[in-house]
C-alpha cells in the first residue's frame, strides 16, 4: 500500500506540474529535499517565489486533500522553505505557500485540479 500511495503522490506531482507549467510558472525545484523534510515543488512566477505541497485523491474518506495539510505540517513547509531561501541567497524574495489539490477519477483516469493559492503563512 505504501509503494501504491508513493506511486499515487509522484503522479500528482507530475500533474501538479504541467499545470503550473501550461500556467506560466517556472519550476525551480521537484521534490526538494534537506535533513530537515521535504517540498514537493518549490516555482516562481512574477516574482513571487511560491513553495508548492502537492495532495491526490481518489475519494473522500480521508477527507479533502488540503485537510491534510495540518498545522504541524505547514511548520514543518515554513522551516524547510526558510532553510532553502537562506542557502540559495533568496532572502529578499516575496514567499507564498500554496496547496494544489489533485483529484483523480478512478473510472476513466480523468483528473481534476485545484489550485489554492496563499494557502498557509508564516
Amino acid at each position: 500500500m505504501k509503494k501504491f500511495n508513493k506511486d499515487i503522490g509522484t503522479y500528482c506531482e507530475k500533474l501538479a506540474c504541467d499545470y503550473l507549467k501550461k500556467n506560466s510558472f517556472k519550476i525551480l525545484e521537484c521534490n526538494f529535499k534537506n535533513f530537515i523534510g521535504e517540498i514537493d515543488i518549490i516555482c516562481i512566477k512574477n516574482s513571487t517565489l511560491i513553495i508548492i505541497e502537492v495532495k491526490g485523491r481518489y475519494d473522500y474518506s480521508f477527507g479533502i486533500p488540503k485537510e491534510s495539510v495540518s498545522f504541524k505540517k505547514q511548520k514543518n513547509i515554513i522551516k524547510v522553505a526558510t532553510s532553502y531561501i537562506y542557502y540559495q541567497k533568496l532572502n529578499n524574495s516575496n514567499v507564498r505557500f500554496d496547496v494544489i489539490e489533485v483529484y483523480l477519477n478512478r473510472v476513466n483516469s480523468s483528473y481534476k485540479i485545484n489550485h489554492i493559492k496563499d494557502a498557509f503563512r508564516t
